[in-house]
């Protein structure tokens, strides 16, 4: 059995109204076999640095964490800028180390709502996901998998993501493949739902999750952002080699950022 957990980086916010330009789902999926080790280890390096096991770690608490940054509050603020390295240092290692695959599937929102002005990206990109799960869960000996999300989204107010999720869930697991989305009869139970702060896996994929995010939003290569070409990029599924398409689904006008 797999259990996939999924986050996402930006927002379904209108651009006009100070959203993201980017909206970016991820999953990361880790066999049960692997999943006790991964929450051990990660528990691990919460208590070498904060001295609690359950803390929790997300994406941007760990980057203004960093006491150079003094205008940005994190519950996670350290006060010594070698200890901060360390600590980035010593998660990397660990994200790099750990069995996982990543899918994660990017909408540019505004050339989404040009085509589609009356849909959520959000739903957009969760189908994009589900597709390419059901094949990686189709080519690792035809494993089943459980689906675990936070039901919030937001960068800063966070709010219920909405019923119809888990009903585009439920359709794609049941109903026929059509014009909209494939099937995906390797997903097992409905969509479950998980606070982040209470679940190793969601903080996983939101660590991940945020370095595709911010080559998009921030107009950068990938060799640009040590935390997407030294990580993230490390755990992407390929098939043949193969990034696009199987590991990344893009719903972009132009850019790839020089990815293959």
């Amino acid at each position: 059995m797999k259990i996939i957990y999924i986050d996402e980086s930006g927002d379904t916010t209108p651009i006009s109204q100070d959203g993201s330009e980017f909206f970016v789902l991820t999953a990361c999926i880790i066999d049960e076999s692997d999943r006790q080790k991964i929450e051990e280890n990660l528990r691990k390096i919460k208590w070498k640095f904060y001295g609690d096991k359950d803390v929790e770690f997300k994406s941007n608490y760990i980057r203004y964490a960093n006491p150079d940054i003094p205008d940005k509050e994190s519950p996670l603020k350290l006060h010594d800028r070698a200890q901060y390295n360390l600590l980035e240092e010593t998660l990397a290692d660990l994200m790099k180390k750990i069995p996982v695959v990543l899918v994660s599937s990017v909408i540019d929102k505004s050339f989404f709502w040009k085509k589609y002005p009356a849909q959520n990206p959000y739903d957009t990109a969760y189908m994009f996901l589900l597709e390419r799960i059901q094949k990686h869960l189709m080519d690792t000996n035809n494993s089943l998998g459980i689906v675990i999300i936070d039901p919030r989204e937001g960068r800063v107010e966070k709010k219920f993501i909405g019923d119809n999720l888990e009903r585009l869930h439920h359709g794609m697991r049941f109903g026929k493949t059509g014009i909209w989305y494939q099937q995906t009869p390797n997903i097992v139970e409905r969509l479950l739902y998980s606070d982040s702060q209470n679940t190793i896996g969601i903080q996983l994929a939101d660590l991940y999750c945020y370095a595709i995010y911010h080559i998009f939003e921030y107009k950068k290569l990938p060799n640009e952002y040590w935390r997407y070409c030294d990580v993230t990029a490390l755990k992407l599924r390929r098939v043949e080699g193969k990034l696009l398409g199987y590991g990344l689904k893009l719903f972009t006008e132009t850019t790839k950022n020089g990815l293959e």
